[in-house]
């Protein structure tokens, strides 16, 4: 270059500030100085980043969103299988529930064999507590080993002590 030319001077169109012509820079269309355009860039690079943050943001949300839809139906789908192994578990019950007890009437008066049977299971009891001993008498089996309810039954029976331990229950003439 020539340095004989007088240097030429222009104004920055942002700020006024006057720069030498070599040093201006055109952005935009406009002539600027160096700070202005540092300053324009700045601006540019804040106005970048605070988009791409809002797009991250926005993005973050969409993901959130379909991360919480997924786990929505998920545990939906582990509602709808627990309903139904639930109503499995119901419906087998219900095919193998126990039939009912059926209760049976015995005439004590008419079915001789079965109050013998059950004279006979109170007197073993009571020699199980007794050490082998049978008792006096048919008497001392209620209430601990007849119910009071059977003692009118036991009119039907002679019983006798043939020993310690042994005995003889014979039914009375009907």
């Amino acid at each position: 270059m020539n340095s004989d030319q007088p240097e030429r001077y222009t104004a920055c169109e942002r700020c006024g500030k006057k720069i030498l012509e070599k040093c201006a820079i055109e952005d935009s269309g406009k002539i600027l100085c160096g700070d202005c355009v540092v300053l324009n860039t700045d601006k540019e690079v804040q106005h970048a980043e605070k988009i791409v943050k809002q797009k991250r943001k926005e993005e973050y949300q969409l993901e959130h969103k379909r991360i919480i839809k997924k786990q929505r139906q998920r545990a939906l789908y582990v509602f709808i299988a627990c309903v139904a192994i639930f109503g499995c578990v119901q419906i087998f019950n219900y095919m193998n529930r126990p039939e009912p007890v059926k209760s049976i009437h015995i005439d004590l008066k008419k079915n001789r064999d079965t109050m013998r049977s059950l004279i006979v299971f109170a007197i073993h009891s009571y020699q199980t507590d007794h050490k082998g001993a049978a008792p006096d008498s048919l008497d001392k089996l209620v209430p601990n080993y007849l119910s009071e309810k059977l003692q009118p039954f036991l009119e039907n029976f002679e019983y006798k002590k043939s020993g310690n331990a042994t005995f003889v229950i014979e039914e009375k003439n009907k």
